[in-house]
């Protein structure tokens, strides 16, 4: 039998342990971790339990954007959590990807009127083998892991790299953001990620400029118990890009994460229309697609 429960933040880590044994089919670990932290997570959750009280799923739903995952030989998780999904769908169109490797899962929705959404992309990512490779970094920058004593420096850097009106968006995206907005990181997001499974201060990375300003920041979870490691978020100061130092971080990753015996690193990007800067440089930096499923939608046409 399973079970549903409404989700808080005190059950993040038993959620990323389920997400540990089905990734890549699902969110991984840390960035389930991350999306927590930063308050990134859809409005409405629920947990899925077994009769022993094992997280076995979970599903969220936000501003018609839905989230289904369970384990792949799990019809009965995959149904009561779809279940979920129609609910709090309020009867308006809802959109949710769906992997692969999760027959069941597409079963259940299709079983409950959702259906195929070819206009909606696919569900995508970007993989680098773990190891040792070779990249440039503009003289004078370097590559460390944040100091224990520099959190407030290492908030404002995330901050500054990911100021809406700043991002390499296109010109009729920026026209559309308030000037006044601001990243949603600040010093408890950071407090609470740093205490958050597969949180590794080694692997929180800066890039130090000539003048010991910190250009950009990139945050690596390394998921021991499978060899993966995703890389979530990674961000450049405005005035530090176009130096290629997103890819010498990216790259960085890969060789401190085979240093820990990992094997793959992840960044959970797509080719989007509206933001393609981040998939066109993981690409030149030598990550390549991982297509990992599509998208089902249910509602009005």
């Amino acid at each position: 039998m399973t079970l549903l429960e409404s989700y808080t933040s005190g059950q993040t880590t038993q959620v990323q342990r389920a997400l540990s044994a089905w990734f890549p089919a699902g969110t991984h670990p840390g960035g389930f971790g991350w999306e927590s932290a930063t308050d990134q997570l859809p409005s409405s959750i629920c947990v899925a339990r077994n009769d022993q009280g094992l997280v076995v799923g979970w599903a969220g739903m936000a501003d018609g954007e839905g989230r289904i995952e369970c384990g792949p030989d799990d019809a009965s998780s995959a149904a009561v959590l779809a279940d979920w999904l129609v609910e709090n769908a309020s009867g308006t169109t809802a959109n949710v990807p769906v992997y692969h490797a999760r027959p069941l899962v597409r079963a259940a929705l299709t079983a409950r009127g959702f259906r195929d959404d070819a206009d909606a992309g696919v569900v995508a990512g970007l993989v680098h083998p773990a190891g040792d490779v070779e990249f440039d970094l503009p003289d004078g920058y370097r590559i460390r892991a944040i100091d224990p004593d520099e959190d407030t420096a290492r908030v404002q850097v995330h901050r500054r790299a990911w100021k809406p009106l700043r991002m390499p968006y296109p010109k009729d995206i920026l026209g559309r953001i308030d000037p006044t907005d601001e990243s949603r990181f600040t010093a408890q997001a950071l407090w609470v990620m740093k205490r958050t499974w597969l949180y590794d201060r080694e692997l929180d990375l800066v890039i130090e400029a000539p003048d010991r300003s910190l250009a950009g920041c990139c945050t690596v979870w390394f998921d021991p118990e499978t060899g993966w490691a995703e890389i979530e978020p990674l961000g450049i100061v405005p005035e530090h890009r176009r130096l290629g130092l997103a890819t010498a971080l990216a790259l960085e990753a890969c060789r401190l994460v085979g240093a820990r015996g990992g094997h793959t690193v992840f960044i959970n990007s797509a080719p989007l229309p509206h933001y393609p800067a981040p998939w066109e440089t993981y690409l030149r930096a030598g990550f390549t697609p991982l297509d990992r499923g599509t998208h089902m939608t249910i509602g009005t046409d």
